[in-house]
């Protein structure tokens, strides 16, 4: 079970830093990728490890590697933990909106998978 709770962890940081990354390269504007009816996603302009207090991604690594969930982390900074679960959902949004707008995925594909990024994001982000 202790395996899989770090498999968790380490996917949602794998997840963070690549998307991350990409973001600073290109990011697709929701209103060209999007439906009409759907609104703009903001670039997103703050990083997980900024948000969770932290001062460097080995810093976050670690604290994941030992066996803390971000919202444990989040707890020990004082930190807002829906400040960082809004992070990662716009962060997976822009990456979503990014992988519509060049077809790689259908608008029923992208439908389901983000009405349920705040779900995987909150679980991941506890643990779970």
């Amino acid at each position: 079970m202790k395996n899989l709770k770090r498999i968790i962890m380490f996917s949602t940081l794998a997840i963070a830093i690549s998307i991350g990354e990409s973001l600073g390269s290109s990011t697709a504007s929701a209103s060209t990728a999007v439906k009409p009816k759907q609104q703009e996603t903001k670039a997103v302009k703050e990083d997980i490890v900024q948000v969770l207090g932290l001062s460097s991604d080995e810093e976050l690594y670690n604290a994941l590697y030992d066996g803390k969930t971000m919202a444990d982390i989040a707890s020990e900074s004082g930190v807002d933990l829906d400040q960082a679960i809004r992070l990662q959902v716009a962060e997976l949004t822009a990456q979503l909106n990014q992988r519509f707008a060049q077809g790689s995925i259908t608008w029923e594909q992208y439908a389901a998978q983000k009405a349920e990024l705040t779900e995987i994001v909150t679980r991941s982000v506890h643990g779970i």
